[in-house]
């Protein structure tokens, strides 16, 4: 009899455990609303110790709806919802109180596919707390698109012994915004007209270049189409690398243009420069016929004069020429004085 009445008596103890009592942790949500794909950063903080608590002890749930609407939640006793503890009364005992951030990206036919790691498939759609996964949602999460809508998360706490006895602590709503078609992101859409206008010339390199870009067409991509349309640069006889089209072309328009005024300018400066030495070797020849003089037409002034410029060798000979004159005429002079006087004694004597 004393057995049996204590039964109800533990019952009505363990009944009186009040979740109310055990604090409201902190929570934040990053982003608040986004398209199908977003992923979902939810930090929860200020955890309360339970770790005084009797039994039943209670934990922490996170509830997540977002697979509600296609009927594959992985628990049944969430109200439709996916849910599991983040924290528990054991780790209230280890003292591990540190925030949890759950993070998530939501279903979208653009998110990339799964991968094997270890003998799981893991997805971008799996629910991690602080980098360990919780839940696994690689067969939904690039098949569906999630549903535009407003969504509750919801943080309660729970009995161990008994999942329908909850208090809700936190309720975060996030909002699914319409999603983004395959078509109006940045792929490489209308690229054969693109292609096409280049090739037949009805649009510019720089156009071609932008509008590819603007598709998310990549370098090596662009490449590719270049070679499909003979547009690289040894296609089109210009050496240099084909990865560096665009650079290439402008340097060697620049080049171009460089090298033309070079040439203008070097012939326009040079042209006087001939018909200057022809001028002054025609002067020299008649001024000086006997004396050809040779000189370098660079340092010869366009301005000077000829007339009243004598070189220093000819001045030189004609000093030669004065002196042998000189000596000749005074030869001369003696042997008519010596002459003379003999004649006069010869006469004389006579």
């Amino acid at each position: 009899m004393i057995g049996l009445g204590a039964i109800p008596l533990c019952n009505l103890v363990w009944a009186t455990t009040d979740l109310g009592t055990l604090g409201n942790p902190y929570v934040t949500i990053s982003p608040n609303s986004g398209p199908p794909g977003t992923k979902i950063t939810i930090t929860v903080s200020h955890i309360p110790d339970i770790s005084k608590t009797s039994y039943p002890y209670p934990d922490l749930y996170i509830y997540l709806p977002f697979s509600q609407p296609f009927g594959t939640t992985l628990t049944s006793h969430c109200g439709g919802q996916d849910c599991f503890p983040i924290y528990t009364h054991d780790d209230a005992l280890k003292q591990d109180f540190a925030d949890r951030v759950i993070t998530f990206s939501l279903p979208s036919t653009n998110n990339s596919k799964p991968i094997f790691l270890n003998g799981f498939e893991n997805s971008v759609c799996d629910v991690t707390v602080n980098g360990k996964i919780m839940e696994r949602f690689s067969t939904l999460c690039n098949t569906k698109d999630e549903p535009q809508g407003t969504y509750q998360i919801k943080l309660a706490w729970m009995l161990e012994s008994d999942s329908e006895q909850i208090h809700t602590t936190n309720i975060i709503p996030f909002i699914v915004t319409p999603g983004i078609s395959p078509s109006a992101g940045p792929v490489a859409d209308n690229g054969d007209i693109i292609l096409k206008e280049y090739q037949n010339g009805t649009i510019s390199q720089a156009q071609f270049y932008a509008e590819l870009k603007a598709r998310g067409w990549t370098d090596e991509q662009v490449r590719q189409a270049l070679a499909v349309i003979g547009k690289l640069p040894h296609q089109m006889g210009i050496s240099g690398p084909d990865y560096k089209l665009s650079v290439y072309q402008t340097n060697s328009t620049a080049s171009s243009a460089n090298t033309t005024q070079k040439n203008t300018t070097i012939s326009e400066i040079s042209q006087p420069e001939i018909k200057q030495d022809i001028n002054i070797t025609k002067i020299k020849e008649q001024d000086n016929a006997s004396f050809p003089v040779q000189q370098n037409a660079s340092t010869i002034k366009p301005t000077q004069s000829n007339s009243a410029f004598q070189p220093p060798q000819n001045d030189s000979i004609w000093n030669g020429i004065i002196i042998g004159l000189s000596i000749a005429a005074a030869t001369i002079m003696v042997g008519v004085v010596i002459f003379v006087k003999m004649h006069r004694s010869k006469e004389n004597a006579r």
